[in-house]
């Protein structure tokens, strides 16, 4: 089998730590063949990632990570490009997520300052605006540098303290919107049971192929075999795509948590977007 982890963060996403380049050589080191950039509402990896794929010996497929809902409960849609999205979808982070993730900041911010500490809107919007990063990763770079936080760790309790959430777009929009800029739509960690996910089972992955959904992360660090098992006969029923990864953020423990930790069969996923 040819392996590829089709689930990893860099630094794009305001949860994670790892350079691109660091990425590409792990990858190699450990024998990928292919490897993607998923990272939360954001594309910004994706160029580099391009251009690295050129210099190490491990295919690029460009990925993104969107931030969705099913059924009134957050969940989270992998989309994956041959070769690179379209601007089309561009436009819908920006319609459909990055105004709601601005909507999410600006609220924080409020409660922060309600709480005593002094940052503020403007500052937020500069550190946008400098960057160019997306909403999230801005914020977290404005509170780190303030010094109201020292870590992501920090930085993501601080998110669950103030009980402020926003509901994004639901999964049959972001499928279509994976679609129309050239991509395939895969549900991402169905079985990871977080309580703060949408855990997904038969019936509902069913639904969602009826929405046009084309696959399932059926490996994944959270999954047992068990589930493992399940999400493959699933799959193979409804004819999806089978892709997995190591949803891999910061430095783990763990290896399965690490580059190439956790894969799926790089063929399987090449035939279908193919296909």
């Amino acid at each position: 089998m040819r392996r590829a982890d089709l689930h990893v963060h860099t630094h794009a996403s305001s949860d994670a730590s790892f350079d691109p380049e660091e990425v590409f050589s792990i990858a190699m080191a450990r024998g990928l063949t292919a490897v993607t950039f998923s990272d939360h509402d954001t594309i910004d990896s994706i160029a580099e990632g391009q251009r690295l794929s050129t210099i190490y010996d491990v295919t690029f497929l460009p990925g993104i990570e969107i931030t969705s809902s099913w059924r009134g409960i957050p969940a989270h849609v992998l989309g994956f490009f041959r070769d690179g999205p379209l601007p089309s979808l561009e436009g819908f982070l920006a319609d459909e997520i990055w105004s709601v993730r601005r909507r999410y900041s600006v609220a924080l911010l409020e409660h922060l300052q309600g709480k005593g500490t002094k940052v503020t809107i403007a500052e937020y919007d500069a550190e946008v605006k400098a960057e160019e990063q997306s909403e999230s990763t801005a914020l977290y770079r404005l509170l780190l540098k303030k010094g109201v936080v020292s870590n992501q760790k920090e930085f993501m309790a601080l998110r669950e303290e103030s009980g402020i959430r926003v509901l994004h777009p639901p999964v049959p929009e972001v499928i279509p919107a994976i679609h129309e800029a050239g991509g395939i739509a895969v549900v991402a960690h169905p079985g990871h049971d977080t309580g703060v996910v949408f855990t997904f089972d038969e019936e509902n992955i069913a639904a969602l192929a009826d929405e046009g959904l084309d696959g399932v992360e059926v490996f994944h660090p959270a999954h047992t075999k068990a589930q493992e098992d399940e999400y493959v006969r699933i799959s193979d029923r409804l004819g999806l795509v089978k892709t997995g990864g190591s949803d891999m953020h910061i430095p783990r423990p763990e290896p399965q948590k690490m580059v190439g930790g956790t894969y799926c069969d790089w063929d399987g996923v090449l035939e279908y977007l193919e296909g």
